[in-house]
């Protein structure tokens, strides 16, 4: 609320009526009431304007709520699934695992026989062994047997260290594998390492704990002839250091890297770090997602589709990253995303997606099943009763809002409140007053009753029907059980319940028709009247009904009715609008009767001031005649 204009007298002070013993502060306060009288009034008209402003927003914000809880989304009263909504049951309720079903107020199916159900899957490609380098060490089978008689290694595991003694010789680096595995299994416990053996090498790996391996300070088993230890520790990749940082398997080669994935070309340095290229790759529009598990060490490309056209192709241009973390793809290290299928009703149906719509049916596969799935589909008459039932007690909460408004009674005698006489009364006081002060501003509002008027209107003028505009639909709203109470009710709504449910389920075709039939005549303001009409004969309740909060509150072309007379927070009419302008009009007034005014006081007390000076030297005059006889 902007703020009232004040006075402030103390700037006016004088040290006045020594000479004349005059009160010359009350005396010129009264000479200036009539002045005070006029900016009182100025001000009294502004906040009494700023009052109604607020009274008519408050109404705007509460239609523009009931608009968005209403005709502003898909599933709201303009959508034929509202007064029309089915429910699917399936025969087994454990058959939701595989698939969920759900179906619109058009769908034409009542029994649904699923079977063979194949989900969609994605394309992936993945590191074929380890991304990172693991423990390696060197077996010459040239050598064998190796004699490892009391020798040992010292093997750390997520910083325990346990030392592997060896009890014998070794023929194979696979025979030397297994007990190396035997006997860390018994150390740290089983499973706790991986470890395996190829071409005369055998590789310790871990599920992500950090590992490394040590010759023993005596007797160790790397001083023996044929054995070598080629790496000392198992690592993860980090994705927060750079490319350079990182220890991979198969190590980069140059300092710079290009590459494509799907046709889409990315470029990194070697002080990238690996983080900002899998978000890089993941936002971008090359239709895969890149991830990292550091448990089994592998990367994984995956694409964001699914089906079998979501294929992944990926290509080095400079240095070798996709081929070091992910090599040359084929069938051990990529699988091919397939489509999903199933048999619904004996016909076969295939998708990309495993979600997809038919004949007002979606269908969300889950899981493969080779079992037949039977589902039902039934109207659900109860929910559509709620939901009409409560888009009635919202509009009749609006209504009231509209009518007590236009009802409400006027004190005429009870003014805003002056500065002077806020001073006199207590908080209470001022609360109680002012309530009466505000009551009644938007009496019988013109802008206000139009919009009841239109919406009583609306729920008893019939439909017509699209085809031919001089016929009317054979349902009205009293016929389905919806009607109004009486007119003193202020055209608030009731509904009959069983009367509901029998039109919902004999007709729900005519039901639907009745609230949201749409003409072919689009909204628009700067319609001629006659379109308007034509429109207006076409739509169904719920489309006259938006049609009727747009011509109050829309925001576009100029703004509603009711924001060109009070102006709404957000749009081009919080300012541009009938009440601001008004406003602003009183605030320049009162910006002239203030100047005005210490225009008007200054004179006063001048003048006071010189009649204080003339009756000073007179007094002093005659003390000087006195004195001299």
């Amino acid at each position: 609320m902007s703020s009232i204009y004040s006075l402030n007298s103390s700037k006016y002070s004088r040290v006045t009526g020594l000479a004349s013993g005059m009160d010359t502060d009350s005396v010129v306060e009264k000479m200036m009431s009539g002045t005070q009288a006029k900016i009182d009034k100025a001000n009294q008209q502004k906040q009494l304007m700023l009052w109604k402003q607020e009274d008519y927003r408050n109404i705007i914000s509460k239609i523009k709520s009931f608009q968005d809880k209403y005709f502003n989304s898909s599933s709201g009263c303009l959508s034929a699934d509202y007064y029309s909504s089915r429910t699917v049951s399936f025969s087994n309720s454990a058959q939701a695992a595989y698939v969920s079903i759900s179906a619109s107020a058009s769908a034409s199916v009542s029994d649904i026989e699923l079977s063979n159900i194949q989900v969609a899957t994605k394309s992936y490609a993945k590191t074929l062994e380890t991304a990172s380098r693991q423990i390696e060490i060197g077996f010459e089978a040239a050598s064998a047997p190796i004699d490892l008689t009391g020798k040992s290694f010292e093997l750390t595991v997520d910083g325990v260290t346990k030392t592997i003694a060896f009890s014998k010789s070794y023929n194979s680096a696979e025979e030397l594998s297994a007990d190396i595995k035997e006997l860390a299994d018994a150390a740290f416990g089983a499973d706790r390492l991986k470890v395996t053996a190829s071409d005369g090498k055998i590789t310790i790996n871990s599920d992500g704990t950090n590992v490394t391996l040590a010759n023993s300070e005596s007797e160790g088993a790397f001083s023996v002839g044929g054995m070598s230890l080629l790496n000392d520790s198992t690592s993860r990749i980090d994705l927060n250091k750079s490319l350079s940082e990182n220890t991979f398997a198969k190590p980069l080669v140059g300092e710079s890297f290009a590459f494509t994935i799907n046709g889409k070309r990315f470029e990194f340095g070697s002080d990238t770090t690996v983080g900002t290229i899998i978000n890089t790759i993941n936002n971008s529009s090359a239709g895969v997602k890149i991830s990292y598990s550091s448990i089994t060490d592998k990367f994984t490309l995956a694409s964001t589709s699914t089906g079998s056209a979501s294929g992944i192709t990926i290509a080095d241009e400079n240095g070798n990253f996709l081929d070091s973390i992910i090599g040359t793809l084929g069938e051990s290290n990529y699988t091919q995303g397939t489509d999903a299928s199933v048999y619904i009703n004996g016909t076969k149906v295939t998708r990309s997606d495993n979600s997809f719509t038919i004949d007002g049916v979606t269908y969300n596969l889950k899981a493969n099943t080779s079992e037949t799935i039977s589902a039902a589909v039934t109207a659900d008459v109860d929910k559509a009763v709620a939901n009409i039932k409560a888009f009635v007690e919202d509009y009749n909460a609006l209504l009231d809002t509209l009518n007590s408004k236009v009802n409400e009674t006027r004190y005429k005698d009870y003014e805003p409140l002056t500065d002077a006489q806020k001073s006199e009364m207590s908080e209470t006081q001022i609360t109680k007053w002012e309530e009466k002060a505000k009551s009644g501003l938007l009496k019988n509002d013109t802008a206000l009753s139009s919009i009841i008027t239109s919406l009583r209107k609306t729920m008893y003028t019939a439909v017509a029907e699209l085809s031919d505009n001089s016929q009317n639909l054979d349902i009205t709203m009293a016929s389905i059980g919806i009607s109004t109470e009486n007119y003193q009710s202020g055209g608030k709504l009731v509904v009959n319940e069983e009367k509901l449910k029998t039109a919902l389920t004999n007709n729900p075709d005519k039901v639907v028709s009745l609230f949201t039939q749409k003409s072919d005549k689009i909204y628009l303001p700067t319609n001629s009247s006659e379109v308007k009409a034509e429109r207006y004969k076409e739509e169904g309740i719920m489309n006259r009904i938006s049609d009727i909060i747009n011509d109050a509150t829309r925001t576009t072309y100029g703004g509603g009715v009711l924001l060109k007379i009070a102006g709404y927070s957000g749009s081009t009419t919080e300012s541009e609008n009938t009440i601001s302008k008004s406003i602003k009009s009183y605030e320049e007034k009162l910006d002239r009767l203030l100047e005005s005014y210490d225009s008007e006081k200054t004179r006063y007390y001048n003048q006071f001031t010189a009649m204080e000076e003339y009756i000073s030297k007179m007094n002093q005059q005659i003390s000087w005649l006195s004195s001299s006889n």
